[in-house]
């Protein structure tokens, strides 16, 4: 247990908790207010806005027309960490929100890309810090009573995309945004690589692929989603000769206090369907051993949390204990991450574990 927070629910209100703190000093603040009910023909939305930013002082919040400079009106709320305002009505259409420093305007802590806002829904609309599955430094999400979450992205940080090499029949390529092949998006993408992350724009695209250092022929051609504002995107290459294809992925970032954070990619052609096991550094792998995950080829495993340690991942077939990488060592730390992806060799019975970590 962490924290224990008593509770009187009563009819006719809305609850809200805000845990906040450490581990090993949570805190836990209650936010109460009447529960609102609309009727059926209102054009207007309410809001209440919150501050659980531990990193920011005291904020002013701006939440108008796209065409009002912040300041020009007074804020609609000033609020210090663990505070919420008083709801207010907006009418439905298209806003957008400013955090700025209390009373100067000119200090800019987020700008939110312009939302359509639908009438008839209560928000509760939180300023965060962002975290490392967030380009922006703070976030705001908003919730309502009904479910229906909304997250508020920064306008001046874009989506980011990464791409992942794992084709291991797939020579370096160019990558380009545009079918005349002049917008070189990544040049000289080698096997087993991954690039830093790029702006991924705001719309959905189509990459084209080439031998590397030439444009006499297209390998293949990917169409890629619009990527959800503010977040971390990986493209990973897979595929076999003259069938490449790729996988795209949102990618939880985010990094655990209390664990390690081991995440997976398998492109492994040749073995279609795995088992991982973690066993302690030293420790010979046999039938005693327990998997903690089956990877399917071409899909992203499920993020692994670890205790800190130091361990050994052995990769075998599925069912069985027929290694085909490993032993793998991991140095297991507390608020760490290692991102792996599994990729064929040269000789069809194993695979090779590659670290494609990148923060």
């Amino acid at each position: 247990r962490m924290a224990t927070q008593n509770l009187k629910i009563d009819a006719g209100q809305d609850h809200v908790l805000l845990l906040s703190g450490s581990l090993d000093a949570p805190a836990i603040t209650v936010w109460t207010a009447a529960s609102r009910e609309f009727g059926d023909t209102e054009t207007a939305f309410e809001v209440r806005f919150a501050h659980a930013s531990a990193t920011l002082g005291n904020v002013d919040v701006y939440f108008e027309d796209p065409a009002i400079v912040p300041g020009t009106n007074p804020p609609i709320a000033t609020l210090a960490f663990g505070e919420i305002a008083d709801a207010t009505d907006f009418e439905e259409g298209i806003y957008v929100m400013t955090v700025t420093a209390e009373g100067d305007p000119g200090v800019v802590h987020f700008t939110s890309r312009e939302t359509d806002l639908l009438p008839r829904f209560a928000h509760v609309m939180t300023i965060f810090d962002g975290d490392e599955s967030d380009t922006a430094p703070v976030v705001v999400r908003s919730m309502t009573a009904v479910g229906n979450p909304l997250a508020l992205a920064d306008a001046n940080y874009p989506a980011q995309i990464r791409l992942v090499h794992g084709a291991s029949t797939l020579q370096s390529v160019d990558v380009y945004a545009d079918e005349a092949l002049t917008s070189l998006v990544v040049g000289g993408l080698d096997f087993k690589t991954a690039t830093a992350y790029l702006d991924a724009g705001e719309v959905e695209r189509t990459f084209y692929f080439t031998p590397a250092g030439s444009i006499a022929t297209v390998l293949f051609q990917r169409i890629i989603p619009a990527p959800v504002p503010g977040t971390y995107n990986d493209l990973f290459l897979i595929g076999d000769t003259d069938d490449w294809s790729s996988v795209y992925a949102g990618t939880n970032r985010a990094l655990a206090t209390n664990a390690a954070k081991l995440r997976m990619f398998h492109a492994a052609f040749n073995h279609p369907l795995v088992d991982v096991y973690s066993v302690d550094r030293g420790v010979e792998f046999d039938e005693t051993a327990t998997a903690v995950v089956r990877a399917q080829y071409g899909a992203a495993m499920p993020t692994i949390l670890l205790p800190e340690g130091d361990i050994d991942l052995y990769f075998t077939v599925a069912g069985e204990e027929t290694v085909i990488a490993g032993p793998y060592p991991v140095d297991a730390t507390l608020n760490g991450t290692l991102e792996l992806l599994v990729v064929d060799v040269v000789d069809p019975l194993f695979a090779e574990i590659v670290d494609i970590t990148q923060l």
